[in-house]
């Protein structure tokens, strides 16, 4: 691995993140936060002096090996969470608040430690939505697909962050793949600012809200999150985008361009319609009072209207890592708590902005589980795991398994980790699949309107590096404590 490759490349991707950081800087000002202001602008400088020092560095021209790809996607991570970290210092977030709240947005987490949002401005909410958007779908797909001179191989880096252990490529090259997608995600954003705006939601939460919704961040300037807005309309509208973020942008696309089939043939698509239908269904019928017989509230009012809608915003909401909320669930019954427990555990689909395990990878688990059982049944036959009519590779299936088993060791890990805290069960559960899953909210303390302001400082930054680490689909951050990893490493 060669160190000035790795570098030069990061350092570039971070003076490319400046141009961001005009958008909130401008709103500032316009609003009359001068001080705010240019603290975007001091951090937008300093990620252009980083670019330029990029040029200094040896590597220009080659190839970008596959080691190098991964460590420059984590390392110009680290560093973007570090700039964007400065406008929250400026505006008196402590550090460890300043971290916590910049890499959950980088991250499309959506975890906050806000108490107090009549004390934010505009800028910063806007930066933390836009910091979700630009971080979910990909912030190196985002510069390749835009900057063609870095000059860099686009390929080890693209499919280092790409979400998901499957390549859904559309075009031969990769930057004309980035570029693609970023026209769907940005058509969808401007799509539905402008729908929750024909609804009654103000202009600029209704942007700030659209780039999170898509980015399937979650972050809100508004206190009650997207129930805050009171409109049925508004929530409806929300949830058809939660859906497409959750869903391949991939598929998505070439629905668009005449293939509408293509999303009904994939299987983890279906399994997505099924579980967000069936959930959505469950925990209508356990919105009850605790006086209305389960068999009466069925019949009358689970399947209505307004029971379905209460029930798949938060079902899409968990499933899709958006996090938004119209109510405050962690005060639901005990039995609709553990189906949104579960729906942590899902994820999304692959190739989508969302976090989590994603879905393709549970439903490869349970596949190779049904012909492991019918193998030990009939011991000589053959067969084959597939997926969407296509053979899946052994060495998928083994990376599918390591992914899963390192995701429960460390969601146990933190589990620990914040009980030897002193935290509660439900909020330490919660608090680690809700941020090494980039979910944001979870249960107890850290519910859809509480927030993450009253853990240690150390603990913010363990639970930031879980955000870091889930963000970056596990493998990419944990290869590198493998001594095979550093063999070879040179700076040029």
């Amino acid at each position: 691995m060669r160190v000035s490759i790795v570098l030069r490349t990061a350092l570039a991707l971070v003076g490319c993140f400046g141009a961001v950081l005009l958008a909130p800087s401008a709103v500032e000002a316009a609003y009359g936060h001068g001080r705010s202001a240019l603290a975007f602008l001091a951090a937008a400088g300093i990620a252009v002096l980083l670019g330029l020092a990029s040029r200094l560095l040896p590597g220009r021209g080659l190839e970008m090996r596959r080691m190098e790809g991964l460590a420059t996607v984590a390392v110009a991570w680290l560093l973007l969470v570090l700039i964007g970290a400065i406008p929250y210092s400026a505006n008196g977030f402590a550090p460890a608040d300043a971290l916590f709240e910049s890499m959950s947005g980088l991250t499309g987490t959506g975890a906050t430690i806000l108490t107090d949002f009549d004390a934010v401005s505009e800028g910063v909410f806007l930066w933390r939505s836009l910091s979700e958007w630009v971080g979910s779908m990909g912030i190196i797909a985002l510069f390749i697909a835009v900057l063609p001179a870095l000059r860099i191989a686009g390929r080890q880096m693209f499919f280092a962050e790409a979400p998901g252990p499957t390549e859904e490529r559309l075009t031969p090259r990769i930057r004309n793949t980035a570029l693609y997608l970023y026209t769907l995600y940005v058509g969808l954003t401007a799509l539905e600012a402008g729908l929750l705006i024909r609804f009654g939601m103000p202009p600029f939460d209704a942007i700030c809200n659209s780039l999170s919704t898509v980015s399937a961040g979650g972050f809100s300037p508004h206190p009650g999150s997207i129930g805050g807005y009171d409109s049925s309309l508004i929530e409806w509208t929300v949830m058809a985008f939660m859906l497409l973020a959750g869903a391949n942008y991939a598929f998505q696309f070439q629905a668009i361009r005449g293939r509408p089939l293509t999303l009904l043939r994939s299987e983890e698509f279906r399994l997505y319609l099924v579980i967000v239908v069936g959930a959505t269904l469950l925990l209508a019928c356990t919105l009850k009072s605790d006086d209305v017989p389960l068999w009466e509230w069925i019949a009358t009012d689970a399947l209505s209207e307004d029971s379905l809608r209460r029930a798949g915003f938060q079902a899409l909401a968990i499933i899709t890592t958006t996090g938004f909320a119209t109510e405050d669930f962690a005060l639901w019954a005990q039995a609709s708590q553990t189906i949104l427990l579960l729906l942590m555990f899902c994820g999304g689909c692959g190739g989508s902005a969302a976090g989590g395990p994603k879905l393709v990878r549970v439903w490869l688990i349970a596949k190779s589980t049904l012909v492991e059982l019918f193998q030990t049944v009939f011991p000589r036959a053959v067969r084959p795991l597939r997926l969407d009519g296509r053979r899946v590779p052994d060495d998928v299936i083994h990376a599918v398994v390591s992914f899963l088993l390192l995701y429960l060791v460390l969601f146990a890990l933190s589990v620990g980790v914040l009980g030897l805290a002193g935290t509660d069960m439900p909020t330490a559960v919660t608090a680690s699949i809700a941020t090494l899953g980039n979910i944001g909210p979870g249960l107890g303390d850290v519910g859809p309107f509480g927030s993450y302001a009253h853990f240690p400082d150390a603990i913010k930054v363990y639970l930031s590096l879980n955000m870091w680490i889930g963000r970056l689909e596990i493998i990419t951050v944990l290869i590198f404590l493998h001594p095979a990893a550093w063999l070879g490493v040179r700076w040029r």
